[in-house]
């Protein structure tokens, strides 16, 4: 009589499951979407000048070319968000505030900047673990 998997010592691997937390290799890939941030900043906007024209269409462009290269990580259990802020350098201050509840060992961001002497811009990528 043949054994079965389970009877001859090799259990089967168990189907995907719920999973609590993500395993090492599927962590969020900061430094990263970190390079992919600064690669698309310095290719979008050196040698560029301010213009709220122009800022509207660099904000999407940015924004839809980042989510797109982070989709390509293969980050299968987060979500993510791109935030993207072009002003013009005027010598004005600028604050800007985000909040939300996160898991502080499953969810991360990254963040970059861009300056020059007209404008400045900043993206932050934001990752959601979901369960």
């Amino acid at each position: 009589m043949p054994l079965n998997e389970t009877q001859a010592g090799n259990v089967p691997a168990s189907p995907a499951g719920y999973q609590m937390r993500p395993e090492l290799s599927e962590t969020f890939k900061s430094e990263k979407i970190r390079e992919i941030i600064n690669n698309v900043l310095t290719e979008t906007l050196t040698g560029q000048t301010y213009s709220a024209a122009d800022a509207s269409r660099w904000t999407k462009s940015m924004a839809d070319e980042i989510s797109l290269q982070v989709k390509d990580l293969e980050m299968h259990h987060y979500k993510h968000v791109v935030q993207v802020w072009i002003g013009q350098q005027l010598g004005a201050g600028c604050k800007c505030v985000a909040r939300c509840r996160w898991d502080t060992e499953c969810d991360n961001y990254a963040t970059a900047e861009f300056k020059n002497s007209t404008m400045f811009c900043v993206v932050t990528v934001y990752g959601l673990y979901l369960y």
